[in-house]
This record gives structure tokens, C-alpha cells and sequence, in this order.
């Protein structure tokens, strides 16, 4: 149950937010709800960052066997099993990158796996110098899946097959992959160390688990919004379509990554068959214009997808050029989320947003 020492840091906020909303008392305290915290953070734990964790790791073992197989014979079969062992793993890193806390954020899960667009020259000067670091951040932008995304899909197979047969280019693929590898095996060990602690620690309070899945909830939310559709479509510059800025740009598969995390998130927001935080808000009672906060976000949810569901293809880039008002729409859509995610959400639950918004953190 809430142990309401937990909640004092929110207190003056979720009164404020209390004062907008139509139900209860003016006495009442909207922090003051009976939950069981402890069954959520069990069921988050249990239920979608393990299973998460599992799946990347084994995803990601079956793309680094990938990898060695094709450096050791690189011909057109093990090149498109390598393609296909890459876009699953990188399907599984959708779902498990929401939870950058604990483990992930001690080792940087996201932001190594995930910075794009590729600094192309940089990546191809890195190769023929054989001189790099991926743990450095002059590197953050040719490393991970975008990296990977680059170096097997850029060209025609028969030119990435001719660039293959240099030793130094897959010496390169190698190291992206190892890094990947050991960044997942890292986060999972010690995940199985912190699993328990998240799963007993009740309380709000800023670095706690609940305040800490919240704000990465957001967080993630936000990248996907900004990083996925915001960027490319020229949101915050008048518009100025840049397709090229699209995730997965060279293998022309954004959109199936877009949808898993927007699908990802949601599945977490509503905890499958147990606790999840629409549970959470519907205890409170707390209303906005007269209905549930948790089916306002869980249709705005709906309603990205949809917008996403109405794309057409594999590439966002492609619908960028050929499609865009329906682009600027499913941004739209994705963009009106936030006021319930980000601000009603943490208000009527009394955690604090704590994180700073930075492109590079990774998608």
C-alpha cells in the first residue's frame, strides 16, 4: 500500500493539478489513494522487463553467431540472414529500451545502441584509418543499430558483399556487434541483481522505481515523438522535410520500429493482466473534463497507431517524400499524448518529472 511519507515531494504540485480537475472534494487530498505499489512494480518487474531483456539477449546472441558466420564466408545468403537477424534484435531493443534505469542507465543501453542519423564519413574514416573507440562519444553516431543499419544496407548486395571482402570493414562489424552484445549481457546480469530491489522498494520519491519507470516511460515517449517523426518531418523548423534523418533510413524499415515502441509503451501503461499505471490513475478517481484520465491516454495511443497504421510501406522516409501530410498528422497525433503523459499523468500520481530532454540519449 502507499506509504504516504513517500509522496511529500509532489504534494504541492498534485494540489495545483487537483484544482483543475472536476472530482472530489476541496479537502481531499488526491495523493491520498490506496494502491498497491508493490503489485505493480511486481508485475512491471515480472511481466514486461524480463521477458524484454530475454528476448534482446537471445536476439542479440543469434545476431552476433550472424555476424561471425557471414565474416567468415560473406556471400548473398548469410548477408540476408545477417539483415534479418539484425531487424529482429533491433525489434526487441524497441521494447526493452523504455526501462533506462538501474542497470540500462548504468551502462547506457539506449544512447549507445541507438543515436541516429550515422555519420557516415566519420563511420567510413573510422574503418580505413582502423582507428575508433565506440565507447567514446565521437563515436556515439556510428556505433549500435544504426551503424549496422548502415553498413549492410546502404548499397546495392553485390557492392556491400565487395566491401566485405576488406578485413578492416569487417573488423569494424564485428566490434559494433561485440559492443551491442556486451552492452545487453551487462544490462541483463544486472537487472537480475536489481530486479528484487525494484520489486519491494514502495514510495514516489524522486529515484524510486515508480518515479523512475514514469519518467522513462515519458522519456521514451518523447524520443519516439521527437526522434522517429518529430526530426524528420521538420517539426520544430517550419517543417522542412528531412527524410534522411529517419531511423533504419537505409534499410527502409522505420516504421515497424516506430509502431513496437509505440505499442511497447502503451502495453506497459496498461499492465497486460496486472497493475499497470491505468490501474494507478483509475484509483485515484481524478477526472479530466469528466472522464478517466487513463482512457484520455489510452486514446491518444489509439490514435498515433492509427495515424502510423496509415502510413504506407516499410519507410517513413519514402512517405516523407511522397505522403507527408500524413506524416505531419501522425506527428500530430503522437505530439498530443504528451500533455496527458508527461504532465497528467505524473501530477495526479506525485512524481516528479526529473529528466532533461537531449537528442542524444539514444532512440
Amino acid at each position: 500500500m502507499l506509504n504516504f511519507n513517500y509522496y511529500q515531494g509532489g504534494l504541492c504540485l498534485a494540489a495545483l493539478l487537483f484544482s483543475l480537475f472536476s472530482c472530489g472534494s476541496e479537502t481531499e487530498d488526491p495523493c491520498a489513494v490506496e494502491f498497491d505499489q508493490l503489485a505493480l512494480l511486481e508485475n512491471v518487474a515480472d511481466n514486461f522487463i524480463s521477458p524484454a531483456y530475454n528476448n534482446l539477449q537471445t536476439k542479440v546472441d543469434s545476431l552476433n553467431d550472424a555476424v561471425n558466420a557471414f565474416c567468415a564466408q560473406p556471400d548473398a545468403s548469410k548477408l540476408q540472414a545477417l539483415k534479418s537477424s539484425w531487424l529482429s534484435a533491433n525489434i526487441a531493443f524497441q521494447s526493452a529500451k523504455i526501462y533506462e534505469f538501474g542497470p540500462a542507465a548504468d551502462y547506457q543501453l539506449r544512447s549507445s545502441l541507438n543515436n541516429y542519423p550515422v555519420f557516415t564519413s566519420r563511420l567510413e574514416y573510422a574503418i580505413s584509418s582502423q582507428t575508433y573507440n565506440l565507447e567514446i562519444d565521437s563515436f556515439a553516431y556510428t556505433r549500435g543499430f544504426p551503424a549496422l543499419d548502415y553498413l549492410l544496407h546502404h548499397d546495392s548486395e553485390t557492392q556491400i558483399l565487395n566491401e566485405f571482402a576488406d578485413t578492416a570493414r569487417q573488423n569494424y562489424l564485428k566490434a559494433v556487434c561485440q559492443q551491442i552484445k556486451q552492452k545487453v549481457d551487462w544490462t541483463q546480469d544486472g537487472w537480475s541483481a536489481y530486479a528484487n530491489s525494484f520489486k519491494t522498494t514502495e514510495g514516489l520519491a524522486v529515484g524510486s522505481p515508480l518515479s523512475l519507470l514514469v519518467n522513462q516511460l515519458n522519456q521514451n515517449y518523447e524520443l519516439f515523438k521527437n526522434n522517429k517523426l518529430g526530426t524528420p518531418v521538420g517539426a520544430k523548423v517550419s517543417y522542412i522535410a528531412a527524410p534522411e534523418k529517419t531511423e533504419a533510413y537505409y534499410s527502409g524499415q522505420s516504421l515497424i520500429l516506430a509502431q513496437t515502441t509505440l505499442n511497447a509503451s502503451q502495453a506497459l501503461f496498461n499492465g497486460g493482466n496486472g497493475q499497470g499505471l491505468d490501474d494507478y490513475l483509475d484509483a485515484t478517481t481524478v477526472q479530466k473534463d469528466g472522464r478517466p484520465i487513463s482512457q484520455l491516454i489510452n486514446e491518444q495511443f489509439d490514435a498515433a497507431s492509427s495515424a502510423l497504421d496509415a502510413l504506407n510501406g516499410q519507410s517513413l522516409a519514402d512517405n516523407i517524400r511522397n505522403n507527408f501530410e500524413a506524416c505531419k498528422s501522425a506527428y500530430a497525433q503522437a505530439q498530443n499524448q504528451v500533455v496527458y503523459l508527461k504532465t497528467d499523468l505524473p501530477a495526479v500520481l506525485c512524481i516528479n518529472i526529473t529528466y532533461a530532454d537531449n537528442t542524444d540519449d539514444g532512440d
